[in-house]
């Protein structure tokens, strides 16, 4: 069996469990599920085009949210610095 046949579709499954599980347990104490949610979410627009367009949109819309983003952008780990590159709303097509 080929390992690419069945990558895309385990890391989007793998990608929304973690979204959801983390939003679910993002009340807690401990910031785990905000960390769980942003893998996930990390997952998700790696491989999902709609994904993407979709952060995008909702961060040109809320743009406090982008301007989070970009103050905490020096301190994040590498594959979360890509997903804040990547959704930037100024790559998104009018």
């Amino acid at each position: 069996m080929d390992w690419k046949i069945i990558k895309r579709p385990l890391k989007l499954l793998l990608g929304w469990i973690m979204l959801i599980g983390g939003i679910i347990t993002a009340p807690f104490p401990l910031p785990i599920g905000q960390f769980i949610a942003l893998v996930g979410l990390s997952l998700l627009i790696s491989e999902s085009i709609w994904v993407k367009i979709k952060m995008q949109k909702m961060r040109r819309r809320m743009p406090i949210i982008g301007r989070q983003l970009t103050r905490m952008h020096p301190y994040l780990p590498k594959f979360l610095k890509k997903v804040v590159d990547d959704t930037d709303p100024t790559h998104l097509a009018e």
